[in-house]
């Protein structure tokens, strides 16, 4: 019976199938009659060239792949693309699933994901869930033999007890491993997160990260092919060249720009010809073009057209396999733009650490885009495309400046039609001991970026438009269609061409209603404006969204549609805050204002290895680390007592008047619930408190700090306020006009500035103090290049690793009135006599000292002289605003250890 509890299971289905390796003739004829039997009805394919006959007949396709022709024609016209799972999971439940579970598009790469969550702090499990329903993936509150996947921080949860004592076959993994896959878009094998032992928290043992290839370069690592299909006639034909019919009954057009010999043009034409097509002249009469550029004549019309447009590596493919594939899924089955792609040409990209077709794939993409590959890289390298961050080519582009990105940069520009912005988090991700090279080739074309730049649609004349007439057909509500408008709102739809996840970097920060679905006609319905609780896995078809038709579909449909937004909304919040979805639990109603550290697994009292990766914090003991933050994640750390429960957010919170930093104090440490109610008090008063020091407008501090926060927030000139600012805010609930500035006399006298002073330099400066200056970091320094390069960089410097590699070119700066770009900062820069210096951070050890001969060797050689200073050379330059020497932070003697 189907959910509204009369007729049978598949009433109104009008389904047929696509013929693939995974699906034989005995399953697919078993499932024809499975569904036949419950009320369905099955359409055959037209035996000439296996295509469907009418379309929009058609329910329902099943099918195990994307890859045949009708497809996009399918999703235009609302059909249901399932994999035969679906009609599985509906005979065996008594119930229509849900068809997005069951979809094959590859971009809902949770497809095939069912969690379940064990003691996760109810922000993290609420982002994680919310992320993995909207890419296809499902959640089980409790375990059962459905779940996939056992999300959690430690094995001491019943859940993972009984799954180890059952033998379940679910995988029991860190919430990092969702984290990161959010950050990529794309999902990456989850060996290094799963317990008992995940690779990410070792500390050592850990070896090279394994190589890795991707299985859908095959046939795609060039767009020109040499030499001749595999198979071409051989002497005894197998099964598969007998039997070939991938271009049954098609008429394919050979561009000339292919430049063909007169050989290899024959060949083509007598394998297209046993395949059961012809050649043609005339794009007008053609259903393929095949072509080398993005231009011509004739490449246009058929563009405009909507006729299948590839090249000739698709073709050799497509007669290899002998199985029709979208050429727009691999970017080199598609001409490539015979000018390249704008903004590439002046670059010169190196690899490292991708293997087999994966680099040939690169390497081509690259000479594609118009930019220059080389093998080798050196300091005029501007950028190295690096599956991970383990080599010595990564080591020497940090130290040199080259921008260090992975693949999914050069796959979107190439796709995009324009260089990416490498501010893009997703382009700088590397996720601990993974071989990105595993999802190489997985990016897919943003088409309407291709028509806008090489086939726009001619300008017609302004003329009245005749209104649409009504369909003479009855259109069927399609919960597929409503799923892929949602889905674009995230911006996962692999053919609308955007990148497959949200990121950081997008403009939205709600979920708007999509342009796709549709508005119901009648009586309004009451909009639903609450977030509605995960259900269980077993109560999970009871959605509205279920087969059915007429007005009462199309009712439920948008309602659904209307629920889902809330959970759309609250997973691009959380994937806007620093860390991302797992890296600090919501504590209120209001997930996007809120924000606290991750809670660590119960056997970690320490950093974990892998917060690395995704806490601006710096080493224990360093005096840049924030003492508040270490003290949090403890306390976090602990396993309450009771779920802390907070007061529901207003309906609507004022708008934030200032972002604020809260360091060195320890109100919220072991209070969980308190942080919770002071973030929400905070939030009501139009302040939002933040962890990222180019944000902050107000710095609260009971004293000034060295800690990194502390000193890379002075760079904005923020208001510097005591702690008992923060005290009259939260106990009288009303912010003080006019604070006076941070009082701390004592300090002041032993760092040798006037806080007061430094906050006047900074407004001036505007983030410039160290514009213009390039400043080498050794890797030992006490609290890390990172911490530094953050300081540096907010305040306008660049930040240069230093190892000691020979052949290193040190930036001269210019004098002010030689520089266009010098402002006001250039006053507070220390003047000439800091011209002709090159600046080395370094800690006071042996291991540093060995580079010190190497660095003063090197600046001698380029006319500068070395000074090679401790830590407080840049905290002092950075909290005073103002570069000034003494040698008191100059590090003495010449083989090194100093006093």
């Amino acid at each position: 019976m189907d959910e509204e509890g009369g007729g049978q299971l598949f009433d109104g289905v009008v389904f047929t199938t696509i013929p693939s390796d995974d699906l034989d003739v005995g399953q697919a004829d078993a499932l024809v009659d499975a569904v036949n039997a419950q009320g369905g009805r099955y359409v055959p394919l037209r035996q000439n060239d296996q295509q469907i006959e009418d379309l929009q007949e058609l329910t329902h396709i099943v099918s195990t792949h994307i890859d045949f022709p009708q497809y996009n024609a399918a999703l235009e016209n609302g059909i249901h693309i399932v994999k035969p799972s679906w009609i599985i999971t509906s005979v065996n439940k008594g119930k229509t699933a849900q068809p997005r579970q069951h979809s094959p598009d590859p971009s809902q790469y949770f497809h095939e994901v069912v969690i379940t969550c064990a003691d996760l702090p109810e922000g993290d499990q609420d982002a994680i869930v919310a992320g993995v329903i909207a890419l296809g993936g499902q959640y089980s509150s409790p375990l059962s033999k459905l779940v996939t996947h056992i999300v959690t921080l430690g094995l001491d949860h019943e859940k993972c007890r009984i799954a180890k004592e059952k033998g379940l076959k679910c995988k029991i993994v860190l919430p990092h491993w969702f984290d990161d896959c959010f950050r990529l878009g794309r999902k990456i094998n989850e060996r290094p997160y799963v317990f008992p032992d995940p690779e990410i928290l070792r500390r050592d043992n850990l070896g090279k990260v394994r190589d890795s290839h991707s299985d859908v370069l095959e046939g795609a690592t060039v767009a020109s092919p040499s030499g001749l299909p595999q198979s071409s006639p051989p002497p005894s034909p197998s099964e598969t060249r007998k039997n070939l019919n991938a271009f049954m009954s098609k008429k394919i057009l050979l561009s000339k720009d292919l430049q063909l010999t007169s050989h290899l043009h024959k060949t083509l034409e007598g394998l297209i010809n046993h395949g059961g097509a012809t050649l043609t002249d005339s794009v007008e009469d053609a259903d393929i073009y095949i072509g080398c550029y993005r231009d011509g004549e004739d490449y246009v019309k058929a563009s405009r057209a909507g006729k299948e447009v590839a090249n000739l590596s698709w073709l050799y493919h497509v007669i290899n396999r002998n199985k029709y594939t979208n050429p727009l899924s691999k970017l080199l089955h598609y001409p490539i733009p015979r000018k390249g792609v704008p903004g590439c040409e002046n670059m010169r990209i190196s690899i490292s650490n991708y293997t087999g077709d994966a680099r040939v794939y690169l390497e081509n993409l690259i000479r594609y885009c118009g930019a220059e590959f080389t093998k080798t890289m050196k300091q005029d390298n501007t950028h190295l495309i690096t599956a991970h961050t383990q080599s010595e080519k990564c080591e020497a582009a940090q130290e040199w400046g080259i921008n260090v990105v992975n693949h999914i940069w050069l796959e979107e520009s190439y796709a995009k039609c324009a260089a990416q912005n490498l501010t893009i988090p997703r382009y700088t991700h590397f996720p601990a001991r993974t071989n990105l090279g595993e999802v190489a080739g997985q990016t897919s074309f943003d088409m309407k970026r291709v028509e806008s730049m090489f086939f726009p649609k001619p300008r017609e004349s302004p003329q009245k438009v005749q209104p649409p007439s009504e369909p003479t057909m009855k259109t069927k509500p399609s919960p597929r269609k409503t799923v892929h408008s949602t889905t674009t709102v995230l911006g996962s739809t692999i053919n609308q061409g955007d990148s497959p996840m949200p990121t950081a970097d997008d403009d939205n920060t709600e979920a708007e209603e999509p342009s796709t679905a549709k508005k119901v006609r009648g009586r309004p319905r009451k909009s639903v404006t609450t977030t509605p609780r995960f259900r269980d896995a077993d109560k999970e078809n009871e959605s509205p969204l279920l087969q059915s038709s007429g007005r009462a579909s199309k009712a439920k449909a948008n309602d659904l549609l209307h629920q889902q937004k809330g959970d759309i909304a609250l997973f691009q919040k959380e994937m806007k805050r620093k860390g991302g979805v797992t890296h600090g639990g919501r504590r209120s109603s209001n997930a996007a204002d809120f924000s606290s550290p991750v809670p660590e697994a119960k056997q970690q009292r320490k950093k974990r290895a892998s917060d690395e990766a995704t806490y601006d914090v710096t080493a224990e003991g360093s005096d840049l680390s924030d003492g508040e933050t270490q003290a949090q994640k403890d306390a976090v750390n602990a396993k309450p007592t009771k779920k802390a429960k907070t007061a529901p957010a207003p309906a609507h919170l004022p708008p934030v008047r200032y972002k604020m930093m809260v360091t060195g104090d320890d109100r919220w440490v072991d209070n969980v619930r308190k942080e919770a109610a002071d973030r929400q008090k905070l939030r009501d008063l139009g302040v939002m408190l933040t962890q990222d020091p180019k944000d902050v407008q107000i710095l609260c501090a009971p004293k000034i700090l060295r800690t990194k926060k502390f000193v890379a927030a002075l760079a904005g000139a923020p208001m510097v306020v005591d702690s008992k600012y923060l005290d009259t805010a939260l106990k009288q609930s009303k912010l003080v006009e006019n604070p006076p500035t941070l009082h701390d006399r004592g300090t002041e006298e032993r760092f040798g500035f006037t806080l007061s002073d430094s906050l006047e330099r900074a407004k001036i400066n505007q983030r410039k103090l160290l514009r213009g200056w390039t400043i080498f970091v050794t890797n030992n320094v006490q609290g890390g290049f990172e911490t530094y390069k953050e300081i540096i960089t907010l305040n306008g410097g660049v930040a240069m690793l230093y190892t000691g590699r020979i052949g290193l070119t040190l930036p001269r700066r210019l004098r002010a009135r030689e520089d266009p770009e010098a402002g006001s900062e250039s006053q507070h820069q220390g003047g000439e006599e800091e011209l002709e210096k090159a600046y080395l951070v370094s800690n006071i050890t042996e291991a540093d000292a060995k580079l010190w001969p190497q660095f003063k060797a090197v600046a001698r050689k380029q006319g500068l002289e070395a000074r090679i200073v401790k830590t407080d050379w840049l905290l002092n330059a950075a909290m005073s605003q103002e570069v000034k020497w003494d040698a008191k932070w100059a590090v003495d003697g010449e083989d090194g250890v100093g006093s």
